[in-house]
């Protein structure tokens, strides 16, 4: 087998789309980033162990494990010099992603989970990778592989829902199909509710019970995203930035902005562009 095998390749589902694959198996000198991605990866460890750096927090990881790469954080990580890992990675998005890495009991703040079944995604991942041409046909293959590789996980989570945790499930999707899709960046709330012919205070303990957070934040926190991939990847003014996500007051956009991510829009482009620069140097 050779040391090194990658796939690239965009599938179109709007829910759950795949970015890239691939399998690797590291020297000891091998490290990757810092860097920043636009998309969620997942490595799963077959052998050996390395070090993973997010947040300001080191840790170590060894075999059947896995860890998350979300997107938009600084991250690094390298293989142990001694033990030197390998993995098969897996790179996607998808509007449905924040709540199947719930279902989980993945996210940024808990990216390390214990995974007996490494192997069985490895294999997973080496099918997928067998149908690299693009045909729609090799594309209901290549997106049942990534399904396949969430049930696995979901399997060893014990993830499970009761019929009305099943009818929340729906709800939830939907209203973060609604917010993240919506072309009027200003909707509210009671947008939202209404748009699932719920009441605001049902919305707001279905957001609370599922995804530990509040449909106002969600909102907002739709924005500041939508606002920080405007301002990394454009050179759009901050005040058309401002109204293109829905605040009508640059100030209030400045505001709501260094709240969240502890600097100004224009310091934010900024550090961005710093980080860029010394990723390509």
């Amino acid at each position: 087998m050779e040391d090194k095998q990658v796939m690239e390749y965009r599938t179109s589902s709007k829910e759950l789309h795949l970015i890239g694959c691939g399998y690797e198996k590291c020297t000891s000198e091998h490290s990757y980033g810092p860097t920043v991605r636009r998309y969620y990866t997942l490595h799963f460890i077959l052998s050996g162990q390395g070090h993973f750096y997010i947040h300001n927090k080191h840790y170590i990881i060894h075999e059947n494990q896995y860890f998350l790469v979300p997107p938009d954080v600084l991250s690094f990580y390298k293989a142990d010099m001694e033990t030197p890992w390998s993995y098969v990675w897996i790179c996607f998005n998808g509007d449905l992603v924040p709540i199947m890495l719930e279902h989980c009991h993945t996210n940024e703040t808990s990216p390390i989970q214990n995974f007996p079944y490494v192997n069985d995604v490895r294999d997973i991942i080496f099918q997928m990778m067998k149908y690299p041409e693009l045909t729609p046909a090799n594309e209901c293959y290549i997106q049942s592989g990534l399904y396949a590789v969430f049930a696995k996980m979901q399997e060893a989570a014990k993830s499970s829902y009761n019929d009305i945790e099943s009818n929340d499930n729906i709800y939830i999707t939907q209203a973060m199909d609604y917010i993240l899709s919506n072309s009027t960046p200003d909707i509210t709330v009671m947008d939202v509710a209404n748009y699932l012919h719920i009441s605001r205070s049902y919305l707001f303990a279905l957001f609370k019970k599922h995804l530990n957070t509040s449909p106002q934040r969600f909102l907002t926190m739709s924005r500041i995203t939508n606002a920080r991939e405007l301002l990394s990847r454009t050179d759009i003014p901050v005040a058309i930035i401002a109204n293109s996500c829905g605040y009508q007051n640059p100030f209030a956009f400045s505001r709501a902005f260094k709240k969240e991510m502890g600097m100004t829009p224009t310091e934010y482009r900024q550090e961005y562009r710093k980080i860029e620069e010394i990723i390509h140097y």
